[in-house]
């Protein structure tokens, strides 16, 4: 499978902002926010503009893994596009319907083409042959990401791996802990940081089993806490308390990975799929 090119710039900002510290997420935003005028500032101004320290612009342009300033603006000058924008629009108080559902499906839309460009084909390979050589797999998701674990479920039933997807906290840790080394638990959270998808994941761990996470963010607790780490690239700004594009970008990624696995499997996907038309589609007799 060929290499995908390297994340860009804006993005591995964003997936790292909330692994910085605050003073170095007061510089991300601004990157984020402005990027076309950040590549004419000298470091200096963009420190006087950030409220911020010489010393933690140099500390954040080698946290995201530029060599310096310089590098950072070249590399930034080298992707910035008018019809490419950091950030997503935001809903505002005063926007008709019209207006809004457009940002909405905007959102929807860049969330997945950014998850595409974060994509690491490498672990999507580790992961679609750990999902099909599991006895089973269970899978922890909470809030928003109970619905990426159902979609997750329904998923590897058609690929004919056993799947149970776990949505309460308790039910996850005794699930987490009785786990085998033959077993593979997956943990779903978009921040990364929810506590019983971490506690579940932890305890699976602990108990032999291998572990997937899919989250928004590669240094959060939950990918760094898993073996194999899949990211998706949707916003973190919160539209009426809700991340646009977070959800989509989740079932994407999954999509993604059912396709890694039917492609693994392709002989016996395509009986299981005609076993699965003929049940739900009958032919009527006369």
């Amino acid at each position: 499978m060929p290499e995908t090119a390297p994340p860009s710039l804006l993005l591995m900002i964003r997936g790292r902002l909330p692994s910085l510290n605050e003073q170095e997420q007061k510089v991300g935003q601004y990157v984020l926010d402005h990027p076309d005028q950040v590549i004419h500032l000298a470091m200096r101004d963009l420190a006087g503009r950030c409220g911020v320290s010489d010393t933690t612009i140099f500390r954040f342009c080698r946290k995201i893994g530029t060599g310096g300033y310089q590098d950072f603006k070249i590399r930034l000058a080298l992707e910035s596009a008018p019809d490419r924008p950091a950030t997503y629009a935001t809903i505002e108080a005063g926007d008709d319907l019209l207006t809004a559902a457009g940002k909405v499906i905007a959102a929807d839309t860049k969330a997945l083409q950014d998850t595409l460009s974060v994509l690491h084909l490498p672990s999507l390979e580790r992961a679609a042959a750990a999902l099909l050589a599991a006895r089973r797999v269970d899978i922890y998701g909470a809030g928003g990401g109970a619905i990426a674990a159902l979609e997750l479920h329904y998923k590897l039933m058609r690929v004919g791996v056993r799947g149970v997807p776990h949505t309460d906290a308790e039910m996850q840790v005794i699930s987490a802990a009785l786990l085998t080394p033959d077993d593979l638990a997956v943990g779903i959270s978009h921040s990364g940081r929810s506590p019983d998808v971490l506690r579940a994941l932890t305890l699976a761990k602990q108990a032999g089993a291998r572990t997937i996470a899919i989250s928004n963010h590669p240094t959060s607790p939950l990918a760094e806490l898993a073996e194999i780490s899949l990211c998706t690239a949707a916003q973190e700004a919160l539209a009426h308390g809700y991340p646009l594009g977070a959800r989509v970008a989740q079932v994407g990624l999954i999509d993604v990975l059912y396709t890694a696995m039917a492609l693994k499997r392709q002989a016996e996907v395509a009986h299981s799929q005609a076993r699965i038309v003929k049940a739900l589609h009958p032919q009527t007799r006369g």
